[in-house]
């Protein structure tokens, strides 16, 4: 995955509906929205924000930069922009089961294209992106704010935290941190994988009853190794990105950037998204 979760498995993405439970079923079901300070009512403004109370297709974006840092020296490197697509199934004890895919790109900052190689200022050297995506994952969010991810590589350290809503006003606030730590082949360095993602949502949406999402802005930093593929072994240093976005769009409103490189690489997504996710969703 692009955007720093490669070979580990895609986690989480929201959007906006393409379907699913009508708002009309929800304002029948639900008399008044959970307390926001109460574990059932984080629970739910986190679905509302990050993914969706029912079952629709979700979509959501980042789009930021990438960065070498060599001590307190920070160098810029690449842009990077990445979809998510995912989809949510209510389970019997409150929680949901997920399934999540991501279409990301590396950038040249210059042309906004995605070229496929880079020029390595610590080398000096041309270094050649992969290009590939993994295939969606699944993931099951529990109404205790915990994430479970099966199959994860043996030996895989993986630490995701929720913390809890911060609420001053009309504004509310989620932060998640996410750490990974991934084994290696004997002789080679593991991989570490860190980010923080804070999502940004209007109090008065979260507590209506008649919406199954709401829009939702997010920032978006992380702190990972050097990638294999730039051939750093041995060099002190690591990448860090920084980047925005929001969750509840549809395919016109991802960036021009990210279209543009899509149909380039993967058009057929642009016709089906939900595709991307159907063998796992209806498996």
């Amino acid at each position: 995955m692009k955007l720093g979760r490669r070979d580990v498995v895609k986690m989480v993405g929201a959007g906006l509906a393409l379907g699913g439970t009508s708002t009309a079923t929800l304002a029948r079901t639900r008399v008044a929205a959970p307390a926001a300070g109460t574990p059932e009512g984080r629970f739910r403004s986190y679905m509302m924000m990050r993914a969706a109370l029912d079952e629709r297709l979700v979509i959501g974006y980042v789009s930021g930069s990438y960065f070498g840092v060599v001590g307190a020296e920070v160098t810029p490197l690449w842009d990077v922009v990445g979809a998510t697509f995912a989809r949510y199934r209510k389970r019997p004890d409150g929680g949901y089961d997920g399934v999540t895919g991501e279409i990301a790109h590396f950038l040249d900052p210059r042309t906004g294209e995605a070229p496929g190689r880079f020029l390595n200022p610590y080398t000096g050297k041309w270094m050649t992106d992969p290009r590939t995506n993994l295939p969606p994952s699944r993931l099951t969010l529990l109404p205790t704010l915990e994430l479970e991810v099966p199959k994860l590589v043996p030996g895989t350290r993986f630490d995701h935290v929720i913390k809890a809503p911060e609420v001053r006003g009309d504004d509310t606030w989620i932060t998640e941190v996410t750490r990974v730590g991934m084994p290696a082949p004997a002789g080679k360095p593991g991989f570490n994988y860190s980010e923080m993602v804070t999502l940004h949502a209007r109090t008065a949406d979260l507590q209506r009853t008649d919406v199954a999402r709401v829009p939702c802005l997010t920032s978006f930093t992380n702190v990972v190794d050097w990638r294999p593929w730039m051939d750093m072994a041995g060099h002190p240093g690591h990448l860090t990105a920084i980047g925005s976005g929001r969750y509840g769009v549809t395919l016109k409103d991802l960036p021009d950037r990210w279209t543009a490189a899509t149909r380039k690489q993967f058009p057929d997504l642009l016709d089906a998204p939900g595709a991307l996710l159907d063998p796992l969703w209806n498996g």
